[in-house]
């Protein structure tokens, strides 16, 4: 079977390149690497890497202790519903929770 019978694509960056993104931060692309993940980072401590989730944390009915998922009186989901902060972004954020 071909890697395109597969469903995944041919590699076609031969080099590391690192994009600067205007609002701070990079975007680095790597040959070869298809998905990355976080180390040395618990779950209770990723909604503090997403800047516009990290002031709501703490303020859920179930405090620090909440997961932000599906727990009832969760400040970050009201958020989402509220349009401030990025459905796309909490989505982001989910699939980072379960992988930690």
């Amino acid at each position: 079977m071909s890697q395109g019978e597969q469903g995944k694509g041919r590699h076609t960056t031969t080099h590391l390149e690192m994009f600067e993104l205007e609002f701070g931060g990079s975007v680095v692309d790597t040959p070869g690497i298809r998905e990355f993940g976080l180390w040395e980072i618990t779950g209770e401590e990723l909604a503090y890497l997403f800047p516009e989730m990290a002031g709501y944390v703490g303020q859920c009915k179930f405090g620090l202790s909440c997961r932000h998922d599906h727990e009832p009186g969760c400040a970050i989901r009201r958020a989402v519903m509220a349009g401030n902060v990025s459905p796309h972004r909490y989505k982001s954020y989910l699939n980072l929770r379960g992988e930690l």
